[in-house]
């Protein structure tokens, strides 16, 4: 044990030692190191389980954390987050484990988290937990996206961004379903179809893998495989005749020469994947017949090796009542096929975004989100991450934004009911008013309220290094190793009480 104590402090040494460049920061006094800790207003005894988990797997490569960070925007960019999952992945000496939830953002039309890129076919509709009118039953991402279209697939590359892959996966669990049980999804190996496993408790197909993977190619069949095909081919000799008539000088088109009974709006539509009920040779839309439709709301990447899987959930915009049962009545049941060691809570810069802010529904909503994640994991220890320093937008003019303060001081509150800890996001960049001379110095956009690339790396790196400070005084608390105990043979017995022996022993 004491050699892998040894090799991880070695570990976390190299890791420290990757900040941002010093010149970046030159002339700012951006930040209040000393402030980069994990605060624990009532201590750290809920933590204990869940660092002694980490002892297992740090020093005896045994077992598998995993860790949910749930927020807004911040979080769907998963550049913070995705620093902190890669310094989990690379900075101690196990294999990583899982990747987690992951999902077709591309798809939805949306940007994709930073850490790998997702690429899609056909036509999908979208909806997610931030929107007035939410038409789908969403889960744990709070975002589905649905098809019809006969040639629709995804593609999610894992490794895509990485140097040195890091993530692979064996089985797969895609939470979606068909409205009329007429279409399933399929993945993809190599030349290899693989069809999942329905488990209706949950809504999703589970996929086994003969290997480990870091692409996922999944696409949708049909029962009817003959009218998937017809219409595929139809769609795409429409999309292919679109084409040449995009070179072709709008008065020389004509409704006869492309038989198509449609009208005049149509033919300017792009070429470049129509849309689906566009890209039909049919003459009344009206008309045209209910085709099957998918409609998925995650999946869930995971292998049987030992490691750190974290997931995270975020959507532009989303405030904490967002993924209340409302617009996430799926949010328990996916979770529960996760069931996270530790929750980092950092949705708050959106609720925060209000003239007058309500401190007291501030924490109830929390309460009641808390309330749903303690329903999966009863004793799941919690870290709240406070609110960055933000501006709001009054007469043209960016003002300072007080609320920052007051839902830091939120936070604090939450932390000392629930024996969560706190990272102090707003105090370590400075305070009221830093986040100007964090744009200055590069670290934040023009908005105010959102980071550049390299900001968020640097914040990913503060937070891991303020989790480590944290576990250190974990390992500190520690009692000293036992020595063990070693029974000795009678023949080593009696060498060592051989006279030469005790000779050399006065020695």
């Amino acid at each position: 044990m004491k050699q892998r104590l040894l090799i991880f402090l070695v570990f976390c040494l190299v890791s420290f030692a990757s900040a941002l460049p010093e010149k970046a920061l030159a002339g700012f006094d951006l930040f209040d190191t000393t402030s980069n800790q994990l605060i624990f207003p009532k201590g750290d005894s809920a933590f204990t389980p869940f660092f002694e988990k980490l002892d297992s797997l740090v020093f005896k490569n045994k077992g598998k954390i995993r860790i949910l960070h749930i927020g807004g925007s911040h979080i769907q960019a998963d550049v913070i987050s995705g620093k902190i999952r890669e310094r989990f992945a690379k900075n101690y000496p196990a294999t990583p484990a899982d990747r987690g939830f992951v999902f077709p953002y591309s798809a939805a039309r949306t940007n994709t988290p930073s850490s790998y890129s997702s690429a899609y076919r056909g036509k999908w509709d979208m909806s997610k937990n931030v929107l007035r009118e939410i038409t789908k039953p969403l889960g744990l991402l709070g975002i589905a996206v649905s098809t019809e279209d006969p040639r629709a697939e995804f593609t999610i590359a894992l490794n895509r961004y990485n140097p040195d892959p890091i993530w692979y996966y064996d089985q797969v669990r895609l939470f979606g379903y068909s409205d009329s049980n007429d279409v399933k999804p399929v993945l993809h190996l190599d030349s290899t179809i693989i069809l999942g496993e329905f488990d209706s408790t949950s809504s999703s197909y589970v996929f086994n893998l003969p290997r480990l993977a870091d692409t996922l190619q999944i696409s949708m069949l049909w029962n009817d495989t003959l009218l998937q095909d017809s219409l595929a081919k139809a769609i795409e000799d429409s999309i292919r005749q679109d084409s040449i008539n995009a070179l072709i000088p709008k008065d020389s088109l004509s409704k006869d020469s492309l038989k198509l009974a449609v009208n005049d709006s149509l033919l300017t539509q792009p070429a470049l994947d129509s849309m689906f009920q566009d890209s039909l040779v049919i003459a009344d839309t009206v008309l045209r017949p209910r085709f099957p439709k998918f409609t998925v709301s995650g999946i869930l990447l995971e292998n049987k090796l030992s490691g750190i899987a974290y997931t995270s959930v975020g959507i532009n915009g989303a405030r904490v009542p967002n993924y209340f049962k409302e617009p996430c009545p799926n949010f328990e049941k996916e979770l529960a096929f996760f069931k996270p060691d530790l929750v980092i809570l950092a949705v708050g810069i959106n609720d925060a975004n209000v003239e007058h802010f309500n401190e007291k529904q501030f924490m109830a909503n929390y309460d009641t989100l808390i309330t749903r994640l303690r329903n999966i994991s009863p004793n799941v220890p919690i870290i709240f991450t406070t609110n960055n320093d933000s501006y709001r937008k009054k007469r043209r003019r960016y003002v300072e934004h007080p609320n920052g303060e007051l839902a830091r001081q939120a936070f604090f509150q939450m932390a000392e009911k629930y024996n969560g800890a706190v990272w102090d996001m707003f105090s370590l960049m400075g305070g009221l008013g830093s986040m100007k001379e964090w744009e200055k110095a590069g670290l934040a956009k023009k908005d105010k309220v959102h980071f550049t690339h390299a900001g968020y790396v640097f914040l990913g790196d503060m937070f891991y290094r303020a989790f480590l400070k944290a576990y250190y005084m974990h390992l500190a608390k520690k009692p000293a190793e036992e020595p063990e105990n070693k029974e000795i043979s009678p023949v080593d017995k009696k060498a060592s009480d051989s006279p030469t022996a005790q000779t050399e022993k006065e020695k």
